[in-house]
């Protein structure tokens, strides 16, 4: 069984998205930002570390296609793709470079990767632009990763890492370019301007759409448009799945503790993956073919839970699918008060958890045992380090009075169902 470690991940993830909200509220410069097509001047000086050099001849490298990969210690996804992304360069040596780049300083990242296993284990030693300033103002972002491709001084893509592939580093070095999806931070989506419609007339209506490549992400938002006058609901380059359950939420129909992992999702369709990825290729490259964009305009404000189900409505009578909370019998952990038996017996990577509501909430989101019920609902605080089977688990939670047993259970699941299947 896997280790309670992922733990960790999820509070770096956590603390990752509040770092980008941190970001998203300074005001962000756009006035030298570069665009895709444009000349790259690079800069008279920098600050480099790590890699074979101890500088970098930018003239040398006009005919090798050059990845600007814009870093911070804090994105998970960053750290993950670097062993990749060496690889590459490895593989294509004599036609790609790979070039990390940081607004942090040195002391920040030499203490980085002096305690990152991960990287130390894949032996990662890419070359790293810190402190910077430079690049940051070219390539401005609000989330990272965010992946800059250069060729024969000009700027070929700004998009994600999930394309930066062998096939693409070989298509752009032979034909000279490459067009690859845009990752814009500062774009806006709007399917009523894209599909020509004229805006001052508009008394209503409902927009789907396949990806947006000038588009961020969205996640659902409802607000009053301020050229139409009309509210305004809508969400950008989404998985269909993630949207749907957005919208459950939003409607108020799950209990906020219930954790839609995908042992408790039940697919009636002829092919989940166009709802969701489950291959493996990165998400953004796999949104490209499956992800989806949603406008809707209405005269009448509602409630955000109310409009969350017009929103239903709508995916199941225009797009034909529809999602809905229902029970099944399965395999549950069951978290059952016992005698409690003291110990102080040291915990390897212990975490701290307020209640066992909220203990099973995260044993529900590492995904290490079944589905959990808590059926103890304690307020006490609950201290528990690294485990790897039941018995470890039980061995520390029979300190709070607690006990996991496996037994089948009716609970919700969340299906999603072609209507016309």
């Amino acid at each position: 069984m896997k280790n309670l470690k992922p733990f960790i991940i999820l509070l770096t993830l956590i603390s990752t998205h509040i770092n980008l909200i941190a970001q998203n509220a300074k005001v962000i410069d756009l006035s030298k930002r570069l665009y895709v097509g444009e000349q790259f001047t690079p800069p008279s000086s920098i600050k480099l570390m790590r890699g074979m050099e101890n500088k970098i001849n930018w003239k040398a490298l006009y005919d090798k296609v050059v990845l600007i990969d814009l870093f911070e210690t804090s994105c998970g996804s960053c750290i993950q793709i670097m062993p990749h992304l060496q690889e590459l360069e490895k593989k294509h040596g004599n036609i790609f470079k790979v070039i990390i780049v940081t607004p942090e300083d040195k002391k920040t990242m030499t203490d980085f990767f002096h305690k990152n296993e991960y990287l130390k284990e894949h032996k990662v030693n890419l070359p790293v632009i810190y402190q910077d300033d430079y690049f940051r103002k070219m390539f401005p972002y609000k989330s990272i990763p965010q992946a800059i491709l250069l060729y024969q001084g000009k700027v070929q893509a700004i998009t994600s890492s999930g394309f930066i592939t062998s096939d693409n580093i070989l298509k752009l070095h032979q034909q000279g370019s490459i067009d690859l999806p845009l990752k814009d931070d500062f774009g806006k989506g709007n399917l009523l301007a894209a599909s020509g419609s004229v805006t001052e007339i508009l008394k209503a209506g409902v927009f789907f759409s396949g990806y947006q490549s000038d588009v961020n992400y969205q996640p659902w938002k409802f607000e009053t448009d301020s050229v139409t006058g009309l509210y305004r609901s809508s969400i950008f380059n989404s998985g269909i799945y993630s949207a749907l359950k957005s919208l459950m939420a939003n409607a108020k129909l799950l209990d906020k503790y219930f954790v839609p992992r995908m042992d408790r999702v039940v697919w009636k369709v002829k092919d989940s993956t166009i709802y969701e990825n489950f291959s493996a290729n990165p998400k953004e490259v796999w949104l490209v073919d499956n992800g989806i964009s949603y406008e809707r305009y209405d005269r009448i404000k509602r409630p955000d839970s109310i409009q969350a189900l017009e929103i239903m409505y709508d995916f199941e009578s225009i797009y034909g699918v529809k999602i809905y909370l229902d029970k099944k019998l399965m395999p549950c952990l069951v978290l059952k008060s016992c005698v409690a038996v003291p110990s102080k017996e040291k915990k390897e990577g212990q975490m701290v958890y307020v209640g066992s509501k909220v203990f099973a909430t995260f044993l529900d989101y590492v995904n290490q045992f079944p589905p959990v019920i808590d059926e103890v609902n304690i307020d006490t605080r609950i201290e528990v380090g690294n485990v790897k089977t039941l018995e470890e688990l039980n061995k520390q939670l029979v300190v709070y009075g607690i006990r996991g047993e496996i037994e089948e259970r009716k609970i919700d699941v969340l299906v999603v169902e072609e209507v016309n299947l």
